[in-house]
């Protein structure tokens, strides 16, 4: 059996726009996703804000730390298209398509590398970007209170730390 028909056997889940997936810290419980519709948002916390990573697009693979180690989610995930449909694999579901479709393990070892140089140049990028930004305001101690700051935020992608509460629902977990 190929990837293809794999894939089409998974439990689906439809979730809503601004719906939170998992959140960064949180417990897994085993099971990463595969995205068949819509689009989803990574972020994850540095120095006090939720910074957007990147975005996932229909076709990706992703929560895939939960099958292998079962660690603590990474990041969080939300939604920002009307809606998302996901299949959900877990460690049976996982070993399974493993077995069925060595080129599963393939695509996936390759796209993991490749979000990791990713990811850790974004994260890079985003502390040069502070380090400079306190740099100048350290030098110029006038232009801090003009709303800068707001603006770089924004611009870094960063959202405050209250958009993702402790109480909020996470789906699949």
């Amino acid at each position: 059996m190929g990837l293809k028909e794999s894939l089409a056997k998974l439990s689906m889940i439809n979730i809503k726009r601004g719906e939170v997936l998992f959140k960064e810290g949180v417990p897994s419980n085993g099971a990463m996703f595969f995205l068949f519709e819509g689009q989803l948002d990574i972020y994850k916390q540095i120095d006090g804000k939720h910074t957007k990573l990147r975005s996932i697009l229909p076709g990706e693979f992703f929560g895939e730390m939960a099958i292998i180690n079962n660690s603590p989610r990474a990041a969080s995930i939300v939604v920002v298209s009307e809606s998302a449909k996901l299949g959900i694999i877990n460690r049976t579901t996982f070993v399974q398509m493993s077995q069925e479709s060595p080129e599963f393990l393939f695509l996936l070892l390759k796209k993991v590398i490749e979000r990791l140089y990713e990811t850790d140049g974004k994260i890079r990028a985003i502390k040069r970007k502070q380090d400079e930004d306190s740099m100048i305001s350290k030098s110029l101690p006038s232009l801090s209170n003009d709303g800068a700051s707001a603006s770089n935020e924004e611009s870094l992608g960063q959202v405050p730390l209250n958009t993702f509460t402790d109480d909020a629902q996470s789906i699949g977990e």
